[in-house]
């Protein structure tokens, strides 16, 4: 169940990124152009929003499964950093984080609930492939990209790699502490379909 705070969180995390991601492809000249404002934001707002929220939510609900309780909380100072990088053509992508309330989580569940959010970008990614090969859509996009599904999964597969790097707070710090080789084998996967 997602209560009203955690909605509003992850709502302001999720329009937070989009401005810094449109922002950031395009310039801050963007902001006196509305119209085009408007459909960047809400582009990004689809594509990494819902990489987002369900990464966020894949965490919860694996924690909830250890018998945790859990809730994501925007972080204001990683919005703030996000927008202010966004100005240079560059985003640092840290809204928040899935708070976990739970009296004992082994480094094995801890490593688990880290791990389900990059597996869900990591599924997501797969699933906008499949559909950019069954119904392509192509528009004019940032960074380069045509189809629309495509530019989602690669959004996907950069979510979750970026995730994936063992500093903490970042999942794969904690991946990488309770298993090595499991944080390497998806790192090298993520890696490959980043560059594919």
């Amino acid at each position: 169940m997602i209560s009203t705070e955690e909605a509003k969180n992850i709502v302001v995390s999720t329009l937070a990124i989009a401005l810094a991601l449109s922002i950031a492809s395009e310039g801050l000249g963007i902001l006196s152009q509305p119209g085009k404002l408007v459909y960047l934001i809400s582009l990004f707002a689809i594509t990494v929003g819902i990489g987002f929220v369900l990464h966020e939510l894949a965490h919860k609900v694996v924690a909830i499964r250890f018998g945790g309780q859990a809730e994501f909380r925007m972080w204001i100072q990683g919005l703030v950093l996000a927008l202010l990088f966004s100005v240079f053509g560059f985003v640092f992508v840290s809204p928040g984080a899935v708070y976990i309330y739970a009296p004992k989580v082994t480094k094995q569940q801890n490593g688990l609930i880290s791990l389900a959010g990059p597996l869900t970008n990591m599924a997501l990614s797969l699933v906008f492939l499949a559909i950019a090969a069954v119904f392509p859509m192509n528009m004019a996009l940032p960074l380069g990209y045509g189809s629309v599904w495509l530019f989602a999964s690669k959004i996907n597969v950069w979510l979750g790699l970026f995730n994936m790097i063992p500093i903490f707070p970042l999942d794969g710090s904690k991946v990488f502490d309770w298993n090595v080789a499991v944080w390497a084998a998806f790192s090298l996967l993520f890696v490959f379909l980043f560059i594919y």
